[in-house]
């Protein structure tokens, strides 16, 4: 059958146009918020406009000079050739900051210590890049599903809510969650009891009242020297034990006492043991320095 002229042009004029409809096809944009304070990107955390929770986005954005102190609201163009995409800025349609925030990395202990001096029981260890040592924080972060038994580092911005003293903590991203060693079986014979303190340096102090307790599932202590309360963590290797972290009520200790040397030897990172009959014995370089008794119920 012989075409007409008139469905010939038509057939050419569609040939014609349809390299440019099949290149339109392969672009398309979209528009995305970029959560501020991330520490390396790609990935960014975005959200899209149907979002409810951050979302990872692993490719680069081309043209897209990201600060980690602000968010960001932009519109991104994405080309596909083949079976590759690659995305570009198109708008940053906004860009805050808030004078209050600032954005930092933490590393977040193992296990709750309860700090009873900040007025609760539980409370995460922390310790910044700015300070080598642990702190004790007595509020939750926004976000942050603690699990104690891993060691976390994590990025966390922190808000200064207006017209009050107070800071708002909300997680940026989980950097790093590792499993720590879990205490050994002797750790649950030592929480069974309360160790009375009996012998300090050679010297019977059974009259100090200084005692001791453990708590094997949280690997946490608490005891008094006889003048001021003490709490803090406790960890075993071996037949070493260690005490990081400790803290302590502040009260004033009239006459003799025995907290410096208590506290003296509790900070000591060698600290030997072992367990008789019925005392737990602490030495230092082979020397027997601390003896406590069990006190049965």
């Amino acid at each position: 059958m012989k075409k007409s002229p008139k469905y010939c042009s038509v057939l050419f004029l569609f040939m014609l146009f349809l390299p440019s409809y099949h290149l339109l096809a392969q672009n398309s944009s979209f528009r995305i918020k970029v959560k501020a304070g991330l520490q390396n990107t790609p990935p960014y955390l975005v959200k899209y406009y149907n979002s409810k929770n951050w979302e990872k986005f692993y490719a680069s954005i081309l043209k897209f000079e990201y600060d980690p102190k602000y968010e960001y609201d932009i519109k991104v163009a994405k080309h596909k050739a083949g079976s590759n995409s690659t995305y570009t800025l198109m708008k940053t349609i906004a860009k805050s900051l808030s004078e209050n925030t600032d954005v930092a990395t933490w590393e977040i202990s193992d296990s709750y210590v309860n700090a009873q001096r900040l007025g609760k029981l539980k409370c995460l260890q922390i310790k910044t890049d700015k300070k080598n040592k642990w702190e004790y924080l007595n509020t939750s972060i926004r976000g942050f599903d603690y699990q104690e038994g891993y060691r976390y580092r994590i990025r966390v911005k922190q808000t200064k809510q207006k017209d009050i003293d107070t800071i708002d903590y909300s997680l940026v991203e989980i950097i790093s969650k590792e499993k720590t060693n879990e205490l050994p079986s002797v750790a649950a014979f030592l929480a069974r009891f309360k160790w009375n303190l009996l012998q300090l340096n050679g010297k019977d102090v059974t009259d100090s009242k200084a005692s001791i307790g453990f708590d094997a599932k949280n690997g946490t202590v608490a005891g008094t020297t006889g003048c001021n309360n003490f709490w803090g963590n406790f960890s075993i290797k071996g037949n070493q034990i260690s005490f990081p972290h400790l803290a302590s009520t502040m009260r004033a200790c009239n006459g003799a006492n025995i907290e410096n040397d208590f506290f003296q030897i509790f900070e000591q990172k060698q600290i030997q043991f072992d367990i008789a009959e019925q005392t737990l014995n602490l030495y230092i370089d082979g020397k027997l320095i601390m003896i406590f008794g069990l006190e049965r119920e």
